[in-house]
């Protein structure tokens, strides 16, 4: 169970994570075209550009001056170590959607994404604060425990809900992360086959913060290279009325996020309500193997 935080903790809490969030809007425009340059590979064998390095880095120096105790889990960085003993975990994507900055830098929809779960070994359901920042159009999805989701942009906050659909549909907006072929083979195959219509977005930053709002309805993807963006995204999508279950209808919150399909490819749903994710179970079930 999650244990007490302050009213007033979590309310510097939430103010650090868009003050993070802020920063990342400010480095990105800062780079210009320079954040395109290869710097290396990352832990996970991927291409690392300047912008997803350098953002991560202006906001983990950040946090060193923030006072709170931390240790940060990133894409670029791995494990970093803000104070012994921590209190909180940090989890980051400095830029998720790398691709999409390359080719439309400006006005692509890729985001970095951050938030803060309660104790060094939280569950999914530990989220304190966990925010995605879309670069382009300068929006903040936010959500805080409790307190639900909203959308900042220009200086304004609107609360935000999913979209409240209970049943899978030809109308059905659904985004597939056909990067991966696991997701293509257990979602996206038998979904094109049946005539449903998926779409590839190539971030899953993006997925999330669309089902949150209601732009979407299903998000489906699969665990791999930390769990950054599904661990990040689950707040956000629970306190927005919305569910994340495995492809067996248990929902991610009891799970640790240290131990949950950090080593396979485990196909995980994201739903705009609890009945959309089991109507589509009972759609996938059906068809397994089409």
């Amino acid at each position: 169970m999650l244990k007490e935080v302050s009213t007033e903790k979590l309310e510097e809490i939430k103010q650090l994570v868009i003050e993070a969030l802020n920063i990342s809007f400010k480095i990105h425009d800062s780079l210009g075209e320079s954040g395109e340059e290869v710097i290396e590979k990352n832990r996970f064998g991927d291409t690392a550009l300047k912008v997803d390095i350098d953002i991560e880095s202006a906001i983990i120096d950040y946090l060193k001056k923030s006072g709170l105790s931390l240790q940060v889990i990133s894409e670029e960085h791995g494990t970093t170590e803000i104070s012994s003993n921590p209190q909180f975990l940090a989890i980051m994507d400095g830029l998720d959607g790398s691709g999409l900055y390359k080719n439309e830098r400006g006005k692509g929809r890729y985001a970095t994404m951050f938030g803060i779960f309660l104790g060094e070994n939280p569950h999914y359901q530990d989220y304190l604060v966990c925010g995605i920042a879309e670069h382009a159009k300068k929006k903040i999805y936010l959500a805080v425990r409790d307190l639900g989701s909203e959308l900042i942009e220009n200086k304004t906050s609107t609360p935000i809900k999913t979209s409240g659909i209970t049943q899978l549909s030809k109308k059905t907006q659904i985004r597939v992360d056909d990067f991966f072929p696991t997701n293509s083979k257990i979602f996206s195959g038998p979904l094109k086959k049946s005539g449903y219509i998926t779409t590839y977005d190539k971030s899953s930053a993006i997925y999330y913060a669309d089902v949150a709002s209601g732009k979407a309805d299903l998000a489906l993807e699969c665990t791999r290279k930390g769990n950054l963006e599904i661990a990040i995204s689950y707040g956000l999508i629970h306190e927005s009325s919305g569910v994340i279950f495995d492809i067996n209808g248990h929902d991610l919150g009891p799970k640790l996020y240290r131990e949950f399909g950090q080593q396979t490819q485990l196909p995980i749903i994201t739903a705009a309500t609890d009945e959309l994710a089991k109507d589509l179970m009972k759609f996938l079930e059906k068809n397994k193997g089409s």
